[in-house]
């Protein structure tokens, strides 16, 4: 695997003073270091895997490559737009986008495919062309997304804040947001409509933020649906871009960016933070740390909890639930994009209309259908693919599971999980080879190479536990929750990536101007989005 950074070696230690140490490399991470860099700040950024990206990375094997987590982006179509001009900003305007088609998603709900546009209206004309009796409900289903999403703003602004301040305006500032945020999506559609079929549509993509339509807060579904409304982009380069563009930014600064260095504790003395100590025994003494490891492993792994503050951290958690798990696999053609059949357009495949029944009967027993399968395709997304890798294309495919399927796994160690591993894992592949072959029928007589994930995967090489694919579940009762903010009780020790704001991509970005805001005492997300 190729890597920005430079690989930890415990012989030589870590050199130099730092104003702050980031722990994980992800999205959220990386983003803030490269924020506070650009501020002057020395950054010293921690990643335990031998690979700088997070979610983000790329990695490159047999002569093919695939983006782990990084798929399609929206809201970065035009130069004018909030998720581009954070995007450059954390890059350093290093990013160039390759927009997707405008039909840059198809729902595929049993054996009906639903062709879903760019553009508020063209997606709404789409929906009435299948379901023409259902107009009103169209209509104002868009106008609530809209309403939704806007309301959000003062919501992330008040997570920035100092915690004296928040706590005065919070109110004020998250009132109109949780009047939706505490609503459930099934509930606010069954309102507006009683078209189970319409409404899987609707929710087709609920993979893209972490909770089902039946348990998800309605407010995260409207802001994941107006990210997309006007289209999707792809990084050229594929996901490795975004370490490539920050990584620099944050080492021309007089920071590091060390990977293989997992840190194993927050050190902290009278309700402050002191710096960490990682798994090699090595102590990095700094006054503060901005952790992008999740809220789970912050809280209840890296923390000491020997005073009454970190105990009180700890027990929040109990309100918070990770999101759900993943099978995958990752394949290359020995043809090109066009030889194989392959185009943009992601497909969500749904096996019926019943969401949750569909849920219920994997969730029982693993041979049931997956609830859903999300296929992808990052060699038709990358102009600079066919230069790069000549006559070869790739596909990713994801498939929501229970962990609980995968739990009898969970002590051992990889590499080493037994022969009953190795065969689940073959039917994975065999399952999920087939489902693509429904859709893509051609692709199988280019077959190259397949590799097979499972939750075990994630929780080896991304430290997720019990395989969370994002970050916390995006529920009511998540949203409602006034500790999930980047300044936290322990003096010097922030948060930053996906669980301060929300689920994604561009959820963990947020997270981290957040954070970068916390830390400097200023409103990086106004100055941004108001710059020329």
């Amino acid at each position: 695997m190729d890597s920005t950074g430079t690989a930890y070696r415990k012989h030589e230690g870590v050199v130099g003073e730092f104003d702050a140490i980031v722990i994980g490399s992800g999205m959220g991470g990386l983003s803030v270091a490269s924020l506070l860099a650009q501020e002057g700040q020395r950054i010293l950024l921690l990643e335990q895997h031998n690979v700088v990206g997070g979610m983000t990375q790329a990695y490159t094997r047999n002569g093919y490559r695939w983006t782990v987590g990084m798929h399609y982006i929206g809201e970065v179509g035009s130069t004018k737009g909030a998720g581009w001009k954070l995007f450059n900003r954390a890059t350093g305007g290093q990013i160039e986008w390759s927009a997707l088609p405008s039909v840059f998603n198809r729902m595929v709900i049993g054996e009906q495919t639903y062709e879903i546009p760019a553009g508020m209206e063209a997606y709404g004309d789409v929906l009435k062309e299948h379901f023409p009796s259902e107009s009103a409900a169209i209509d104002t289903y868009l106008m609530l997304v809209g309403k939704v999403a806007k309301s959000s703003g003062p919501y992330f602004a008040q997570k920035a804040m100092p915690l004296v301040l928040a706590d005065k305006v919070y109110d004020a500032y998250c009132t109109d947001f949780h009047q939706y945020s505490e609503q459930l999506t099934i509930d606010v559609l069954r309102q507006l409509t009683t078209n189970e079929e319409l409404i899987a549509v609707l929710c087709a993509n609920w993979g893209d933020y972490s909770l089902e339509p039946s348990k998800s807060s309605f407010a995260m579904h409207c802001m994941l649906a107006k990210h997309y409304v006007n289209g999707a982009h792809y990084p050229v380069g594929g996901g490795s871009a975004f370490a490539e563009a920050m990584v620099p930014i944050i080492e021309n600064a007089g920071g590091r960016v060390l990977h293989s260095a997992e840190v194993e504790e927050i050190m902290t003395r009278d309700d402050a933070v002191t710096g960490v100590r990682l798994t090699s025994g090595e102590v990095i003494s700094c006054p503060n740390v901005i952790s992008n490891a999740g809220v789970q492993n912050t809280f209840g792994r890296l923390l000491s909890q020997h005073s009454a503050t970190e105990q009180t951290m700890v027990s929040q958690l109990s309100h918070v639930r990770d999101s759900y798990a993943v099978v995958g696999i990752n394949i290359g053609f020995k043809g090109s994009n066009d030889q194989v059949g392959l185009s943009p357009a992601n497909i969500w495949a749904h096996p019926s209309a019943d969401l949750e029944q569909n849920l219920v009967a994997h969730r029982q027993e693993f041979d049931a259908p997956f609830p859903w399968c999300f296929i992808t395709f990052p060699s038709t997304k990358d102009p600079h693919w066919e230069r790069d890798f000549p006559g070869k294309s790739t596909v990713e495919m994801y498939a929501y599971t229970d962990y609980r399927h995968f739990a009898k796994w969970a002590d051992t160690t990889w590499m080493k999980r037994g022969d009953d591993y190795l065969i689940i894992k073959e039917q994975i592949k065999q399952r999920l080879l087939a489902e693509l072959y429904r859709h893509i029928p051609n692709a199988e007589q280019y077959l190259d190479y397949v590799e097979v994930s499972t939750p075990l995967s994630y929780e080896t090489f991304a430290k997720r536990q019990r395989g969370g694919f994002m970050g916390i579940e995006a529920s009511p009762q998540r949203f409602a929750q006034k500790w999930l903010r980047a300044q936290t009780p322990i003096r010097g020790l922030y948060l930053t990536g996906q669980d301060i704001a929300t689920d994604g991509v561009i959820g963990a970005l947020v997270g981290g101007v957040i954070a970068a805001s916390a830390y400097l005492k200023r409103d990086l997300m106004t100055e941004i989005r108001t710059a020329a």
